[in-house]
């Protein structure tokens, strides 16, 4: 079973391949709208083809997943992160621990660990960072709770979901029409990028598809 961690690992991981996309071709639909003449090709068939110059569905994905992870970032960080330390910068103040005190606010400040609820922030920042408080690393927080993590993981399977369907990485099946010798339905697997298949769901044979066509 994929794991929370792995889930925002593998939008951190992907997240430039998904930038890359958004003025690229994209991949077929899947299944082809033509299965019959997809099944009398498929040995030619190339899973690296495009079709269009833009990709709309791409930039959408990345709106989507970057405001749903920031904003899961958001939400948790209001919850578990500790204010900064704080310390009066009045002038007059000239004692060892007044200063003392304001460089402990300073460092607290710029703890590059902390999530900034200002500004821009990504969507491999936000993944990131939810990731290590998914981990427990150090930091100004507080452990998290079975809801925090529950929200984190929910968020986390949508985002990762996404990027896989947008890229074109999670192998998927459709049903051919057709039937095995043995009875069972041949089922066309594929949609990953990597060379597709027609597998019987009931003896597992792998079935070439010019036996198939029609």
């Amino acid at each position: 079973m994929t794991t929370t961690t792995e889930q925002l690992l593998l939008t951190v991981r992907h997240w430039d391949d998904l930038q890359a996309l958004r003025t690229s071709r994209p991949h077929d639909a899947w299944p082809p709208p033509s299965l019959q003449t997809y099944l009398r090709t498929i040995e030619e068939y190339d899973p690296t083809d495009r079709s269009a110059p833009v990709r709309l569905h791409i930039t959408d994905t990345i709106r989507t997943v970057e405001a749903a992870l920031v904003d899961c970032a958001d939400q948790i960080a209001a919850e578990v992160q500790r204010p900064v330390i704080g310390a009066t910068l009045g002038r007059g103040w000239t004692d060892e621990a007044h200063k003392a005190a304001v460089l402990l606010s300073a460092r607290d400040s710029a703890d590059p660990s902390r999530w900034r609820l200002v500004g821009t922030r990504t969507a491999p920042e936000a993944a990131s960072w939810l990731c290590g408080r998914i981990q427990g690393a150090g930091g100004p927080f507080r452990p998290l709770t079975i809801a925090h993590r529950e929200r984190i993981a929910v968020v986390a399977a949508g985002a990762a979901e996404r990027v896989e369907h947008a890229l074109g990485i999670t192998r998927r099946a459709a049903p051919t029409g057709h039937t095995c010798a043995c009875g069972g339905q041949l089922i066309l697997h594929g949609g990953d990028g990597n060379p597709p298949a027609i597998i019987c769901d009931t003896c597992q044979a792998t079935v070439g598809a010019l036996a198939v066509s029609a």
